[in-house]
């Protein structure tokens, strides 16, 4: 009985840890750059500096790491068309970003920190100056 018992118990608890593993994180840039694996195929939220160009769509830990263009402080952002026009508007300042990250593919020619793939929210972070 006690075998029976501690085997449900152990079969719940995966269970449970694989739904969470499914639930949307609140993630920094610092711990997505300095733990990809971590968050590999998971479902983030960050908030970051987007740039948007050819070749380029990025999110950076801040503006002057996409001015200073340090590539290793920026993960490369798919977005599909739609999302692109829809994101012009934001381009040049800071995002709040959903999506799946992805460790292994690192962007336009593997120089990203890894990758954010089928987002599906991207909106402003801007502070609202009084």
């Amino acid at each position: 009985m006690r075998k029976i018992l501690l085997t449900l118990i152990v079969a719940l608890f995966c269970v449970g840890t694989n739904a969470k593993s499914s639930e949307l994180g609140d993630v920094s840039m610092i711990q997505l750059i300095a733990n990809p694996q971590q968050y590999d195929g998971k479902p983030i939220r960050l908030i970051a500096f987007l740039n948007l160009e050819f070749e380029g769509n990025a999110l950076y830990l801040h503006r002057e790491d996409f001015d200073k263009s340090l590539l290793s402080n920026a993960v490369w952002i798919s977005l599909d068309d739609q999302q692109t026009r829809a994101a012009k508007k934001l381009n040049g300042g800071y995002v709040l970003v959903e999506g799946i990250f992805n460790a292994k593919d690192r962007g336009h020619l593997g120089i990203f920190s890894g990758s954010i793939q089928r987002v599906t929210r991207i909106q402003s972070w801007e502070r609202k100056k009084k």
